[in-house]
C-alpha cells in the first residue's frame, strides 16, 4: 500500500515521465534547429543533415532512458506505468 509520501513521489515521477515523453514526441515529429539568441536577434545555426540526425538520435536515446527509468521507478513502487 502506498503512503501519502509514496503517492506524491509517484505523481512527481508520472509528471516527469510525461514531460520526457512529450519532448520525445516533439523531437521525432517536428523540425529541430539550433538557435542562437532570442526574439528578433535569434539566428539559426545551419547544421549538416548527418550531424543534425545524430543530435536527434542522441536526444531521443536520452529521453528514452529517462522514460525507462521513470517506468522502472514506478514499477518498483508497485505502480503500473
Amino acid at each position: 500500500m502506498l503512503t501519502k509520501a509514496d503517492l506524491a513521489r509517484a505523481q512527481k515521477i508520472f509528471g516527469e515521465r510525461d514531460i520526457a515523453q512529450r519532448m520525445r514526441d516533439r523531437v521525432t515529429s517536428q523540425r529541430v534547429a539550433l538557435m542562437v539568441g532570442e526574439g528578433k536577434d535569434a539566428g539559426e545555426v545551419v547544421l549538416s543533415a548527418a550531424y543534425l540526425a545524430q543530435i536527434i538520435a542522441d536526444v531521443t536515446t536520452s529521453l528514452d532512458q529517462q522514460i525507462a527509468a521513470a517506468n522502472a521507478a514506478l514499477t518498483n513502487m508497485g505502480v503500473q506505468p
